[in-house]
């Protein structure tokens, strides 16, 4: 047996040992860089090539066309599961694209997803991987998806670790799901990149959600705005994208690349850096860039472009694309027009954001092949506000999202709130008051939205909500209809709770307080809302392209909040 199969033998009895956990990113072993003749596993190196390496299953098979890239270019893997490619120069990683039918490869130190390898274009190096294969369909599944954690020390970790990642992993172990399991982490990891300790903290607290004796949710990340150190641009580009390379460099180093795509069943996953640093910052005391903007540079938009064509059978398949940077209400995104047209070619389409801290969806003006919509899910946070408090300054609870996917469609999704997963909604009075003793003069009073001046509504904000679903208010053995507000609406309850109670660390500054959510519905009533008797407000979630629905229910108001 020669030493280049002896590897491969090996390389496959690490798998079966420890499930789909390997050591794809660590560097390579004397036996892996070595080339027979000029040839890897029948296929000859050409001149010129920086980064090859071989792609193949638990069993030593060659797996083929697998998309491997290096942040710029594509390569597919020949039918000797070979790979190779000149690396562009400012290149740090190669990674594979996973093929739909393999399991989602884990480090088995970090339990984070190992699709990638360190790569210096400067020099000649191979890089292999091995892949597992699924024993079931894989065309079910589930997944948890995170909005901005803004981890800024050990302390923020380990309340990420006993709320957020505690509960997904609570869910997932009572909720068996049929496919792969797995979690999606939106980007702003870390609170603020001028302590670069802080990114492996992060890393360490999303790799501890345990669903299983030994098992660990893998979670794919996103770099966001808080992520990039525009300390390290180059500063001959500055106030240019050119400037933006370099500001990852931290990130890349213990999260991997910025840009990378995955496939699970019939979904096609893109995940995308969609934050441009311009500028290094005017203070020493931060890391954000003093100029920076939402959207795609052009070496970003080609590589997804050049991603999205190696995608076979686009009109059967869903694309989510992961990024960080909303782009709803932002009409001078770089490129977003371009991506949009680029997801129309899919079944479905989704883009999933983050950075808002809010909960919310948005329908663009563009249609998928089933006929609906390419849709923007910008997700709530598990940190509530800056974990400072449970509230987000939107109204929401801290929470989480879980997907469930059938096909190319979701059968539905759900926000889970940390502190209490039957949470869904808050109800009020339009005739209440709240108010404390305070500086910020703010009251809770209904009556200043011009929406409800004339009194005696009854309000839900449903944190997840969507216009789509059915909202009524059933009282007296009645059932009436509750409107969608359509426009975003203070939850005046929370912004005074988080002003004026006194919540210990939060800023003094509007922005820590008073956010908008527009998941409201309101319905006008000709008696005060304290005299019904009997009542509840019932919403009917209902998800685009499923049949399945969700049913919550709210019968008390709201009318004080509290800290846990």
């Amino acid at each position: 047996m020669n030493r280049r199969i002896h590897y491969l033998y090996l390389l496959a009895a690490i798998v079966v040992a420890c499930g789909s956990k390997i050591d794809n990113n660590q560097e390579p072993g004397p036996d892996e860089t070595e080339v027979d003749d000029g040839t890897v596993n029948g296929t000859r190196i050409n001149e010129g090539i920086t980064v090859y390496g071989t792609i193949m299953d638990t069993e030593g098979n060659p797996i083929k066309d697998v998309p491997v890239t290096d942040g710029y270019r594509f390569v597919r893997t020949d039918m000797n599961g070979v790979y190779q490619l000149k690396a562009n120069a400012l290149s740090t990683t190669v990674s594979y694209s996973l093929p739909s039918g393999y399991a989602i490869m884990q480090d088995s130190g970090t339990h984070m997803p190992s699709f990638y390898r360190k790569a210096d274009p400067s020099t000649v190096s191979r890089k292999d991987f091995v892949l597992k294969k699924l024993s079931g369909s894989s065309t079910d599944f589930s997944f948890a998806v995170l909005g901005d954690i803004h981890i800024r020390d050990a302390e923020t970790a380990q309340s990420f670790r006993s709320s957020a990642i505690s509960a997904i992993g609570d869910y997932f172990r009572e909720n068996s799901a049929s496919g792969p399991v797995f979690g999606i982490a939106l980007g702003d990891l870390i609170n603020n990149a001028k302590d670069p300790e802080t990114y492996p903290i992060a890393r360490s607290a999303l790799s501890s959600a345990s669903y299983a004796p030994g098992e660990y949710l893998p979670f794919f990340t996103v770099i966001g705005n808080h992520d990039h150190d525009s300390r390290m641009g180059d500063a001959d580009k500055a106030g240019t994208d050119g400037y933006d390379h370099g500001t990852e460099s931290r990130y890349t180093d213990c999260f991997g690349p910025t840009c990378y795509s995955f496939n699970i069943g019939k979904v096609h996953f893109v995940a995308l850096d969609n934050y441009i640093s311009r500028k290094g910052p005017t203070s020493t005391g931060t890391a954000l860039a003093s100029e920076g903007a939402t959207g795609l540079t052009e070496d970003v938009f080609n590589w997804l472009v050049k991603d999205l064509s190696m995608v076979e059978d686009k009109a059967g398949k869903m694309v989510v694309i992961l990024q960080h940077c909303h782009i709803r209400g932002f009409a001078d995104v770089p490129h977003r027009e371009d991506m949009l047209s680029e997801l129309a070619a899919f079944h479905s389409a989704y883009i999933f954001s983050g950075h808002a801290h809010i909960c919310e969806s948005y329908k663009f003006n563009v249609l998928a092949q089933n006929g609906r919509p390419v849709m923007e899910r910008i997700h709530g946070v598990p940190m509530g506000n800056f974990w400072y408090s449970r509230y987000s300054p939107d109204g929401s609870s801290a929470g989480y999202y879980i997907y469930n996917v059938k096909g190319n469609e979701f059968s539905d999704w759900e926000y889970r709130t940390i502190h209490d997963p039957q949470e869904q909604m808050r109800v009020y009075d339009s005739n209440d008051v709240y108010d404390s003793a305070s500086d910020w003069s703010h009251q809770y009073v209904w009556s200043g939205e011009p929406l409800f001046a004339a009194g005696n509504f009854i309000l839900a904000h449903i944190y997840n909500g969507d216009e789509d679903w059915e909202v009524t208010l059933e009282h007296d053995g009645t059932s009436e209809k509750m409107k969608f507000a359509n426009k975003r609406i203070y939850d005046y309850c929370v912004n005074c709770h988080l002003a004026n109670d006194g919540v210990a660390g939060i800023r003094t500054s509007w922005k820590y307080h008073w956010d908008r959510s527009e998941n409201w519905w309101y319905l006008q009533l000709e008696k005060p809302a304290n005299e019904l008797t009997g009542w509840r407000v019932v919403a009917r979630a209902s998800f685009p392209g499923s049949s399945e629905t969700r049913v919550y229910a709210c019968d008390t108001f709201t009318r004080r909040l509290r800290e846990d």
